[in-house]
């Protein structure tokens, strides 16, 4: 109950100690459920757990050689692992004791998301005065602070979204369509690229990989998917949409990339800078907040041996997918992981935090990674 109610809030809560507070009941909840049955872990994927755990021990230890570290600082950070390790742990685990759970999760995922969304679209034509920014960009409402941060949250729902439309009834089909839709024009209303690198990928990956669908069915989902986008952009385009989206060309990334990987190739290659560390990088006179891909950020955080146990982390996930059927639920944890790795790629920050957009876009795939390669999956239903 408090996982669930920890995504819902994050869409829909006003401030961040609504949405925190679930996830220190959970993390409660879950030390005497474990102490009690700690076989109930052992179920699930054997290769993934030791990773996630290792990963994240790292980066608590990185702490300890970050900058003006302090003992708090280290317990901290011991805190937000455990936290968030209680937070993909739980998912598996009970969801292999209660089927039904990770079926709602997803649909509360998707149904907190849509609403965030609509909101958000309301205010960004209705009410003009709201805009927080000086770009008039869509700010979501809830936790996604910025339009990137909504983008990629929506992005990852989207991704959810599509797989429930393939495989629920007509009637449900096109409710979880029209969800889509909306997520889909929020999404375009942020002006956010990096979030349609991710759905570029994800949204025809589940597509193909649906067993129970014809082949013409397939290639006239995909034709439609990008036929649809291909108009929204020429529309948008005319519109003057994209004068706004190419003025910021690439957004720095290359300048920001290579500043973060040659300070830390300077400072600490094997180590990195710590987890703790400042993230702010001054290029030409301009400060940039943090490197913007999680697999420089945990480069500039934890140097090669934190990249390393990152990518090792992914390659796991994806290779205990891929020795699977594709089942519907194998298919949902594929396409949100591949989601994660292509979007994240150009955004994101530290990976162990309190809960933030990196807990949704990029744990809650690596959750449903342990569910779908466990030894309990056979009566998970979508």
């Amino acid at each position: 109950m408090m996982i669930a109610l920890s995504v819902v809030t994050y869409f829909l809560a006003t401030n961040g100690k609504i949405n925190n507070f679930p996830t220190y009941l959970a993390a409660l909840a879950f030390i005497p459920f474990i102490a009690i049955r700690p076989g109930y872990v052992v179920s699930l994927s054997r290769p993934i757990i030791p990773l996630i755990i290792v990963f994240l021990l790292y980066l608590v230890l990185s702490a300890t050689w970050s900058e003006n570290t302090r003992p708090i600082l280290v317990a901290t950070y011991l805190g937000y692992a455990f936290l968030l390790a209680s937070f993909v742990l739980g998912i598996g685990v009970i969801s292999n004791q209660y089927p039904d759970f990770l079926k709602w999760l997803m649909v509360l995922t998707v149904l907190s998301a849509t609403i965030s969304c609509c909101f958000s679209i309301f205010l960004y034509f209705w009410l003009p005065d709201y805009h927080p920014l000086i770009e008039e960009r869509l700010y979501s409402l809830g936790r996604l602070r910025n339009p990137v941060i909504g983008a990629l949250s929506y992005g990852v729902a989207a991704t959810i979204c599509a797989n429930l439309a393939l495989v629920h009834a007509r009637w449900m089909r096109f409710l979880w369509s029209a969800c889509l839709a909306i997520l889909l024009l929020g999404i375009l209303f942020t002006e956010t690229r990096s979030a349609w690198v991710g759905l570029i990928i994800s949204i025809p990956a589940c597509v193909m990989l649906q067993r129970e669908i014809s082949v013409r069915a397939k290639y006239s989902m995909l034709v439609t998917f990008f036929l649809i986008l291909t108009v929204t952009m020429i529309a948008t385009w005319l519109m003057g949409y994209w004068d706004e989206v190419l003025h910021r060309a690439l957004s720095f990334r290359p300048e920001i990339w290579l500043k973060a990987v040659r300070d830390t190739t300077q400072e600490n290659l094997i180590l990195g800078k710590g987890i703790a560390s400042s993230s702010r990088l001054l290029i030409d006179g301009i400060s940039h907040h943090h490197p913007h891909s999680i697999y420089v950020s945990t480069f500039f955080y934890g140097g090669l041996t934190g990249a390393l146990l990152l990518v090792t982390l992914i390659s796991a996930c994806l290779k205990e997918l891929i020795k699977k059927d594709f089942t519907p639920l194998v298919i949902l944890a594929l396409s949100t992981l591949l989601y994660a790795v292509s979007t994240l790629m150009i955004d994101g920050n530290r990976l162990l935090e309190k809960i933030d957009f990196h807990w949704l876009v990029f744990w809650l795939p690596v959750a449903l990674c342990l569910v779908a390669t466990g030894e309990e999956n056979s009566d998970i239903k979508l």
